[in-house]
């Protein structure tokens, strides 16, 4: 199960790049006797991309890194003072994926349902309507670890977190449901032969294919018939209404 939970974690985590302008104020450069440059705009980028929504997702804290950065320069008729940089970063984003099993905590319980936190990333909401009669769920309680699938997903960019919904699949540590049938190997005969019902031999399936196509031809000679019918009937109407004009 862990493996599966870190298979499942590395499906939705990804690596993702970014190129981002940052301006430095006055104030940053009096950094620069003591801190390089490059940590300034790190931190500066940290700040401003980590742990909210980008485009790619959401990015996780403490996972930017610069790759690289352009020559400061000042725009004009700006009087403010402000360096302007381009950066490069590269960084670690979340983005969910439909039929994941992800673990999270519950935090909210009401009457709807369940709101699921994820990694602070994600906030699953779990409806109550698709888990009627299932005590399991019913004994969840706020601060519980839970299993949810992952389902639909949304988020704009600078979001706190990804909204999705999802389906209760169990609480963490319980025993994973497995579907169970009643019938055991024991009770097939793998030396029966599968033949359609009331038919006891192969030669009478072949006949019964023989029977079959004979009832068809039957109905299609008897639909001729009754189609010619139907165009005398037609045929009769549309006299009478010639001799009623008349």
């Amino acid at each position: 199960m862990l493996k599966k939970r870190i298979l499942a974690n590395r499906r939705m985590e990804t690596t993702a790049f970014f190129e981002k302008k940052i301006s430095l104020t006055p104030s940053d450069f009096n950094e620069v006797k003591s801190t390089p440059i490059e940590d300034i705009l790190l931190r500066k980028a940290r700040e401003s991309v980590e742990n909210k929504c980008s485009e790619q997702g959401f990015v996780l804290p403490g996972s930017l890194s610069l790759l690289s950065r352009s020559m400061g320069y000042f725009e004009s008729a700006r009087f403010t003072g402000d360096a302007i940089y381009y950066v490069k970063l590269e960084g670690k984003v979340v983005y969910p994926v439909e039929g994941v099993q992800v673990l999270g905590k519950v935090i909210r319980k009401n009457k709807m349902g369940l709101y699921i936190n994820y990694n602070d990333a994600i906030r699953i909401q779990v409806p109550r309507d698709l888990h009627l009669n299932e005590p399991e769920f019913e004994e969840v309680q706020i601060g519980d670890s839970v299993y949810v699938e992952i389902k639909r997903s949304k988020f704009a960019i600078h979001d706190a977190y990804i909204l999705a919904s999802g389906l209760f699949i169990r609480k963490d540590g319980s025993e994973p449901r497995a579907v169970e049938s009643d019938l055991d190997d024991s009770d097939v005969d793998e030396s029966a032969d599968i033949v359609p019902n009331g038919v006891e031999s192969e030669q009478d399936f072949d006949m019964t294919d023989e029977v079959l196509a004979a009832q068809a031809a039957d109905k299609a000679a008897q639909a001729v018939p009754a189609q010619e019918e139907e165009e005398d009937e037609d045929e009769d109407e549309d006299e009478e209404e010639d001799e009623d004009d008349e």
